[in-house]
């Protein structure tokens, strides 16, 4: 099967600013390798016939995937994790692929967008690392349904708490563009299926609020193209991938790379919309 364009521009992306970037390097190897599972997986779901959709919303319904067999799948994808995988990773994968009641218990928590907490306090570690196995695996599936149902976010309703039109899921990104209808046109970035849906430039994603003198915008000077977008009246911030900065960015892979803004936004206790799917 050829490979996917979209798949081959995240890859070539990754490696591109994993050379720039070194803080960033460790991470972006790791995500090269786990975009061939995902891209596996992406292309074998785009060509499945799963009843996944609500044709009547428009919405994606991971709750109808067949059970067995995504499990089974999901088991596969665990047993592959990439080499350079962090230590915490390996070992939660190691417990994941010796129960399958757990793998199945994980899998159905995070469809049923139940907390894991609990999951993770029975395996000794946080939520954010195990969420990662679930959100990782099924990022593509929902990705290729999306785009095999014509899925689309073009009748968005731009509401806040903001959440993807497609499939519920918070946006883990916002992307700028200018297109000839409109200049510095705004939208956002699902953290799952990968829609984009149109939404106001000043407004905050979490609470709503309006008030210029509310929102900053910071960019450091190391990623020029991205802003963090903050909200000083909850607290809240969202990366902006301003791509008239940037033409050859990939939001999905500039927001994983760009680490420092994570760190520096930690440092303010400012908390992130929608963590990225490394947790940060």
């Amino acid at each position: 099967m050829a490979s996917d364009p979209v798949w081959n521009l995240r890859r070539a992306r990754a490696g591109t600013l994993r050379a720039r970037h070194p803080p960033a390097a460790e991470l972006l190897g790791f995500y090269a390798e786990l975009l061939a599972l995902q891209e596996s997986i992406y292309g074998e779901v785009l060509h499945s016939s799963w009843p996944t959709v609500d044709v009547q919303a428009a919405r994606l319904r991971l709750d109808r995937l067949p059970e067995r067999q995504t499990t089974w799948v999901f088991d596969k994808f665990i047993r592959a994790l990439p080499p350079s995988a962090t230590p915490m990773l390996k070992a939660i994968a190691e417990r994941l692929a010796n129960d399958r009641d757990l793998r199945r218990d994980v899998l159905v928590a995070w469809i049923g967008r139940r907390p894991l907490e609990e999951i993770a306090d029975g395996l000794d570690c946080d939520a954010a690392p195990l969420e990662f196995f679930p959100r990782a695996f099924l990022q593509p599936y929902a990705e290729a349904l999306r785009v095999r149902a014509g899925v689309a976010a073009t009748d968005a309703k731009m509401l806040t708490p903001a959440a993807c039109p497609c499939c519920q899921c918070r946006p883990v990104a916002a992307i700028l563009r200018d297109e000839p209808e409109i200049k510095g046109r705004k939208t956002l970035l699902c953290s799952l299926c990968a829609a984009e849906w149109a939404f106001p430039r000043s407004r905050c994603v979490a609470c709503g609020e309006e008030a210029p003198d509310r929102l900053q915008s910071h960019v450091a000077e190391a990623w020029t193209h991205i802003r963090l977008e903050e909200c000083a009246s909850c607290g809240t911030y969202l990366k902006t991938i301003d791509l008239r900065e940037s033409g050859l960015a990939v939001p999905v892979v500039d927001e994983l790379a760009s680490v420092e803004l994570d760190l520096w936004a930690a440092e303010r206790n400012l908390t992130k919309y929608q963590p990225n799917l490394f947790g940060l």
